[in-house]
């Protein structure tokens, strides 16, 4: 109450000094009283008995006391009819009447209609489950038994009972309501490694849970037909899967990688799902999953045109099978192999290509061999082991930097050599080589002289990046027989992934390519001389 006191009387100051003259005498307009909304909406809901309405002998005594004007100031006239609110559980109308003139003191006139909410909150409406809910719910449930199987009469019985959540796509709120499991007949075959199978039939309806019937109730045209269900599952009598099946699985599917290769992790993955059945030959037993587990390497296997990625391949057993204890303790079930692929999908290495006075840098030199993704740290073995690039010169490396920027000719002026000095030092030689640049001829050394780049979208992509790889032949021959660009012929840079193979240029003028290609990210550095 203090404080809508002192909230009303610094209202009331301001209200006088915005008294309007109308005339040279000492009449005045008074304020409406529609200008005190907002304090006269405070008063009302102040009320220390909010379960009780108003009367207008103690709303407006209530007024005086709050200081909104003097007695008989301001009438009040309460509604009798009390009304349910909107969001409390009661409302009352009241209008307030400023009795304020030309002739007394009184200082509002006009009048203003409020509605008091009093009685508390009225509690939330109870969310109606419909019968397309219903419907989904019955769905759901039958869905849910045509691909789970139980694995005892026991366990069947005390899933499905009174009050007990419902399997599949339930509606909010419901459950069974009454539930009755009928065990039907088994198909019991004489041939051990064959399951036993055994049907039961689940009828009832489906109800609000016991708690939350507060909360939520049936659509009013909803019916107990709608709540009705009739639905069947199955019990099985699961076979313990043989060791020697996963064995000869294991085997199958090594047989199957060793006599392939791939595109790409994700070539072979769907070719191995394509194919399980063929290669499992075994109807106890599936694939759960696969997992990319990345590239590694084989220093052996380093002349090859195909990286080695590592995969996990996990077993499942089918419906009516399952593993023993030690197949599943010791993971028999999940197979850790090699598969060779052309391309590296994921992680691209980022490229930094430098624009200049409408002239592009595409330079090796400029990628980025992240350290702490296996990818990057894989690809770079790879042409390190290949002696296409090397480290900068670890005595002065930003001498050699320096060297290199300054042969690109990107800085002119008298500040020239200020600039480059400060370039070198930016984050555009994080993590980069040297790519044998100020390196000693020498026949070993893989020159990166030209570099063809294949469009991710372009028809007989795979094909087109096998045909080059580890081969010589002019530079023309390379781009009419793969379709591919050049450094000259490359338009888009920005924010884009090419696969690329580097070439060196021998002393015929021919061009050998290197033996892999690898996946590049490139993004473009606009260069201010």
């Amino acid at each position: 109450m203090k404080k809508l006191l002192l909230a009303l009387s610094t209202l009331v100051v301001t209200s006088s000094a915005s008294t309007i003259v109308v005339s040279c005498s000492t009449k005045t307009k008074k304020q409406n009283i529609d200008s005190i909304e907002r304090f006269l909406t405070a008063i009302l809901h102040s009320k220390q008995n909010d379960q009780e309405p108003w009367t207008n002998d103690a709303l407006e005594a209530e007024l005086v006391n709050q200081k909104v004007d003097v007695t008989g100031g301001v009438s009040v006239k309460v509604s009798n009819e009390i009304k349910e609110g909107t969001f409390t559980n009661k409302q009352q109308s009241i209008v307030f009447i400023g009795n304020g003139t030309s002739k007394n003191i009184y200082k509002y006139s006009g009048s203003i209609t409020l509605v008091y909410n009093f009685g508390g909150n009225k509690p939330a409406p109870k969310k109606k489950v419909t019968k397309e809910e219903l419907t989904t719910t019955i769905t759901g449930l039958k869905n849910f038994l045509d691909t789970i199987y139980f694995k005892s009469k026991n366990v069947v019985k005390n899933t499905f009972v009174s009050n007990a959540n419902i399997p599949g796509t339930p509606a909010e709120g419901v459950v069974f309501k009454t539930v009755k499991v009928t065990i039907l007949k088994s198909n019991e075959s004489p041939d051990p490694s064959i399951p036993k199978f055994t049907k039961f039939k689940l009828n009832g309806s489906i109800g609000i849970k016991d708690n939350d019937s507060e909360y939520y109730e049936f659509d009013d045209n909803v019916t107990e037909q709608d709540k009705a269900f009739i639905c069947e599952g199955t019990i099985v009598d699961s076979v313990i899967i043989e060791d020697k099946v996963i064995t000869k699985a294991t085997e199958s599917i090594n047989n199957w990688i060793e006599a392939k290769k791939f595109n790409d992790y994700d070539d072979f993955k769907n070719k191995l799902l394509a194919q399980q059945k063929e290669i499992l030959a075994n109807e106890q037993i599936a694939i759960q999953n696969i997992t990319n587990l990345g590239i590694t390497e084989n220093n052996a296997n380093i002349n090859s045109l195909y990286w080695t990625n590592q995969v996990s391949v996990n077993l499942k057993a089918n419906a009516g099978y399952e593993f023993s204890k030690e197949v599943i303790e010791n993971e028999q079930h999940k197979i850790k192999t090699d598969i060779e692929i052309l391309k590296i999908e994921s992680n691209p290495l980022k490229w930094h290509v430098l624009t200049s006075r409408d002239k592009k840098y595409i330079e090796p030199q400029f990628i980025q061999f992240n350290s702490a993704v296996n990818t990057s740290k894989i690809q770079k073995e790879y042409l390190t082991s290949q002696q296409i690039t090397q480290e900068w010169n670890q005595e002065n490396d930003k001498h050699q930097q320096k060297q290199f920027v300054e042969s690109l000719n990107i800085f002119t002026g008298d500040d020239k050599d200020e600039k480059i000095a400060k370039f070198v030092n930016t984050q555009y030689f994080t993590n980069t080589t040297a790519f044998n640049y100020g390196s000693d001829a020498s026949e070993s050394l893989f020159k990166v002289d030209e570099i063809l780049f294949f469009d991710k979208s372009q028809e007989n992509l795979n094909k087109n990046i096998e045909s080059v790889l580890g081969q010589t032949k002019s530079l023309n021959e390379f781009v009419s027989t793969s379709k591919t660009l050049t450094k000259t012929t490359i338009k888009n840079t920005q924010n884009i992934s090419y696969y690329v193979v580097f070439l060196t240029e021998d002393k015929d003028g021919n061009y050998k390519a290197a033996n892999r290609t690898l996946n590049f990210l490139f993004q473009q550095v606009v260069m201010v001389d």
